[in-house]
């Protein structure tokens, strides 16, 4: 395939400057094009891709050279060329991938609706079936129904409402108020996260749920603000920490049965965890924009103090993690094997990278310099949309 892509660069370049002059722009579409056919025909890994851009710059270059046309211009064409070539492909797959998400996540939701209404039927005939029984066993069955339902609140779209009709009875009966939120709230949170997949983005909605909920019901009340929201954002912590604990038992009793889960699904959940201690910082200070000055303040201040690093949080999702590192090992993920030294290795080139790139964009920033292919290629695109309207 390198074989085809190189001849196929030397006779374009070759060919169109016998055809008169040879531009840089010809010089760019002719590198692009080789490339993308290239790529599109290969299963292209990362390696692939580094032997393909290496190829391209290299013959279209040297047959720049050849030709006596190595201007700088289109050297940079040449390069832009190979590089977009190789992005235009990335690029399609990329969005076919995020379409086909799309597609999933539409055809997810229209199953958790379907299951949430098949749950709320299911709850109404328990329900009805309470009339056949005496007051005693009519009033058990309720309880049953209410515990059942709590375990689904997430599910059936309650979870704001009961918690802020939980904490506003709370305040009101004014005992134990803080310790009640905190239970409240706690127990909210695990459940919540219980019902489904865990993941980072449904542990920020559970938790900016619960939390701005358990705040509203307070401000509503004019009462115990100060207390509800250091309270609600400690049972929330407590609930994803409960959260956090729990998938790591659930992992770590795995053994040898590890090999149920994918590479795939850990490593989401090792990236999902990792994240946990940021999200609930995030919450935090979300809710505190949306909230009245007294809880504003008290939130942002509990989110500085969980940025610190010893927080319980961060150090049960940090054991989590861990422990989802060992079962990849079992599975043999080669990107837990390399994460140590590519990770060391790419520290370095990124500080060396991002000197460079930053030098440079200082330079052309201060006019010192233009990039060379930036400004080519404008014209170009320029001189095509004219080309278009003639």
């Amino acid at each position: 395939m390198l074989q085809e892509m190189k001849k196929q660069l030397t006779e374009s370049i070759k060919k169109a400057r016998e055809s008169g002059e040879l531009t840089a722009k010809q010089v760019y579409d002719i590198t692009r094009d080789a490339v993308v056919q290239n790529t599109q025909k290969m299963r292209t890994g990362a390696k692939d891709l580094r032997e393909i851009s290496r190829e391209a710059v290299t013959t279209s270059v040297q047959s720049l050279v050849d030709a006596e046309e190595a201007a700088e211009e289109k050297i940079s064409a040449a390069l832009h060329g190979a590089v977009d070539g190789i992005k235009q492909v990335e690029s399609q797959i990329v969005e076919t991938t995020y379409r086909e998400l799309s597609q999933t996540k539409k055809q997810l939701r229209e199953e958790e609706k379907k299951l949430a209404d098949g749950l709320s039927e299911a709850f109404e005939g328990a329900k009805e079936a309470a009339g056949n029984f005496s007051a005693e066993i009519q009033t058990d069955i309720k309880t049953a129904l209410s515990d059942a339902k709590l375990m689904s609140t997430e599910l059936l779209g309650l979870t704001r409402d009961t918690v802020k009709e939980a904490v506003r009875k709370a305040i009101e009966t004014g005992t134990n108020v803080e310790e009640t939120v905190v239970n409240v709230t706690r127990d909210a949170t695990s459940k919540a996260l219980a019902e489904a997949h865990f993941s980072a983005e449904r542990a920020r909605k559970v938790s900016e749920t619960v939390l701005s909920a358990a705040v509203e019901a307070a401000e509503e009340l004019g009462s115990n603000v100060s207390e509800t929201a250091s309270a609600a954002a400690e049972g929330v912590r407590q609930g994803l920490t409960d959260t956090v604990v729990f998938i790591r038992e659930s992992i770590a009793k795995t053994g040898k049965s590890v090999k149920d889960f994918t590479v795939e699904d850990l490593e989401q959940t090792k990236e999902d965890l990792e994240a946990v201690g940021d999200l609930f910082v995030e919450t935090l200070r979300k809710v505190a924009d949306s909230s009245g000055e007294v809880a504003r303040d008290i939130l942002h201040d509990l989110a500085d103090d969980a940025k610190k690093a010893g927080s319980i949080l961060r150090e049960k999702a940090v054991a989590a993690s861990h422990t989802v590192t060992e079962q990849l090992k079992e599975l043999g993920s080669e990107v837990v094997h390399k994460t140590g030294e590519v990770g060391g290795k790419a520290a370095h080139v990124l500080g060396e990278e991002t000197k460079e790139l930053g030098e440079r964009m200082l330079t052309v920033a201060k006019g010192a310099a233009t990039g060379m292919w930036e400004g080519a290629k404008t014209a170009f695109h320029k001189k095509d949309n004219k080309e278009d309207k003639s």
